[in-house]
């Protein structure tokens, strides 16, 4: 901006010099030397302006600036009639620059210049020291009261301006420096801001009185699965459909409730509220949405209905395990001594050997509820996977007619990890049995036993019909069964002792039908299990 304000003094001089003198002015000497001072102040200033862009110190560039225009207002001043000359105010305006640039105390030392300088031209001039032009001989000479009066009143006006300059760039750095203090204030409180609505725990939507969502918070983009970029400008019904168009109209009151949200990766439970948004006078401006992600309320919701049904059928079973198992004992033990008897026919033994079968099947539903209802801690000792798997492919080979066992070792001869022996083996067993069950007549089941990264796991592969999508949520469930001679107990069982372990249960679907059941136990980190070759 000074250099802007510089060329145009500059401007004005070269026109004021041309425009008071004739046509052959240009080659008149004063004529000549203003032309060529003002051509230099504007070579100056266009070198000022580019090493300014060129990032050099600013600081530095005005003490430069400002003796270079102190040199070239001196020669103005000498130029145009000494010390009545009518270019000597300059001076005050160099201090008044040195000011709005330097500060205060910089508009005094330029100002004790200037007076300097001025002064040395006044006495240098009127003592002929400093000889005049041919032109300015021609110009009536002022009397010594005169060419004091033009001295005095310069000099003053100079000291006037560096003290009114001074005075101005003191309230310039102090408005500076506040406005800077402000701006940091307003920084730090945008950035607290922004720390707030990045700390809440529940997801922030604001929107528009026509509903358009003008901000949200990560915690909003997460539930939703989308950048916090996607849900700016687009309606807010779209990702909240239960909410209705006109929820922030001004009339409207404010809406709380549940809702399931529909996500890419699935659908999430979730609480939300509504809330106008006011502004400053109290007027309302749009409204604000709450959501807040409820899924692991619902979860501890349903692991209380889950303990509650565990603990009833806890006193249910211990009532059962008097109350039933001794008449099975009873029943089967007179149907072994009807079945030595002689002269029975073939049908006689067929029905007998069922009522066997049947009271076995009863005698094993009361076991899996008693090891249900009343599971023991796991009682850890390292074992190898591969064994107790061979253990159990090999009871399912005898026991089962309907699908051939298979264990798939993958090269692992040996995979040792710290379990509970027989309750990993009631595992694989449940798990075997239900893919004999489902699987057809002379189909292999598969049991594989693998190392994967710093976990063991024990799959199950059947060739059965699968599980559909909407069964996969409730198959682990205490009861529920998707199989017509199932008591829905065995893969509640296999859950139960997974967690126990601190292990998992991964469901997954087979090329070409079927589904596989896979048991993923970890590893220590510091004692990884030892896998042989």
């Amino acid at each position: 901006m000074l250099t802007l304000a510089r060329l145009a003094v500059a401007t004005l001089i070269l026109s004021v010099t041309l425009g008071f003198s004739d046509g052959a002015s240009s080659d008149r000497p004063v004529a000549r030397a203003i032309v060529g001072v003002v051509i230099a102040i504007f070579a100056a200033s266009i070198g000022y302006a580019w090493m300014l862009s060129r990032g050099q110190d600013l600081r530095t560039l005005a003490v430069v600036q400002i003796a270079l225009d102190l040199a070239a207002w001196t020669a103005i001043v000498c130029l145009t009639g000494g010390p009545a000359s009518p270019m000597s105010f300059f001076f005050a305006l160099t201090t008044l620059t040195a000011a709005m640039t330097l500060g205060a105390e910089a508009a005094r030392r330029t100002a004790i210049v200037g007076v300097g300088i001025y002064g040395a031209v006044a006495i240098a001039m009127t003592a002929d020291v400093l000889p005049m032009l041919p032109e300015q001989l021609k110009r009536t000479p002022l009397t010594h009261g005169e060419l004091a009066y033009q001295i005095v009143i310069n000099v003053v006006a100079m000291l006037l301006v560096a003290a009114l300059g001074g005075s101005l760039a003191n309230r310039i750095s102090r408005a500076g420096a506040a406005l800077a203090r402000m701006e940091a204030s307003r920084a730090a409180l945008a950035a607290l801001y922004e720390d707030v609505l990045r700390s809440i725990p529940v997801g922030l939507l604001t929107c528009t009185e026509a509903g358009t969502i003008e901000g949200a918070n990560p915690v909003a983009a997460r539930l939703f699965s989308v950048p916090v970029e996607t849900l700016l400008g687009t309606p807010v019904t779209r990702w909240l459909p239960f909410l209705p168009p006109d929820v922030f109209a001004t009339e409207s009151d404010p809406l709380a409730g549940d809702a399931t949200l529909q996500r890419p990766d699935g659908s999430l439970h979730v609480a939300y509220r509504t809330a106008p948004l006011f502004d400053r006078e109290g007027k309302v401006h749009g409204g604000l949405v709450i959501i807040e992600d409820r899924s692991n309320i619902e979860a501890m919701r349903d692991a209380m209905q889950r303990a509650e049904r565990l603990a009833a059928l806890g006193r249910l079973a211990a009532g059962l395990a008097h109350e039933i198992r001794n008449p099975l004992g009873a029943i089967s033990g007179c149907v072994e001594l009807v079945r030595e008897a002689a002269g029975l026919s073939a049908e006689d033994r067929q029905l007998l050997a069922t009522v066997v079968q049947e009271t076995e099947r009863l005698n094993a539903l009361v076991t899996d509820m008693l090891t249900f209802a009343k599971p023991r801690p796991p009682e850890l000792v390292p074992t190898d996977l591969v064994a107790l798997a061979r253990e159990v492919v090999t009871l399912a080979n005898a026991s089962s007619p309907r699908a051939r066992v298979l264990l798939v070792a993958n090269n692992v001869h040996e995979l040792m990890a710290p379990v509970d022996p027989s309750q990993i083996r009631q595992v694989l067993w449940n798990l075997v049995r239900n893919a004999c069950q489902v699987s057809p007549e002379g189909e292999v089941v598969e049991v594989a036993v693998r190392r994967r990264d710093d976990a063991a796991e024990i799959a199950v592969a059947d060739r059965g019909p699968g599980v559909p999508p909407e069964q996969r949520d409730k198959l682990f469930d205490v009861f529920y069964s998707h199989s017509t001679r199932g008591t829905g107990l065995g893969l509640a069982i296999v859950k139960q002792i997974a967690e126990a372990h601190g292990a998992r249960v991964d469901l997954r679907t087979r090329d070409g039908g079927g589904s596989e059941f896979a048991l993923v136990l970890p590893l220590p980190p510091a004692q990884p299990a030892t896998a042989q070759h």
